[in-house]
């Protein structure tokens, strides 16, 4: 199983969520898991792979634009 290291980042209307280290990996949502739900059809598009052969794990960004 490959992992993802996927940063996120918050602004007043939506979560972006960005794949580390795989370009044009890059979601948007107003919702958390909506977010995560695309990035995972998106990097299955990208690598090649089922979506659900992957783990992600995300790495929280604190302060402005992050979560604790």
């Amino acid at each position: 199983m490959n992992r993802y290291t996927v940063v996120a980042y918050r602004d007043d209307q939506r979560w972006t969520l960005r794949a580390v280290g795989v370009p044009g990996a890059v979601s948007q949502a107003v919702f958390l898991d909506d977010a995560e739900a695309a990035l995972r059809i998106l990097l299955a598009r990208l690598t090649g792979q089922d979506a659900e052969s992957f783990a992600i794990d995300l790495a929280p960004i604190p302060g402005p634009g992050g979560f604790d």
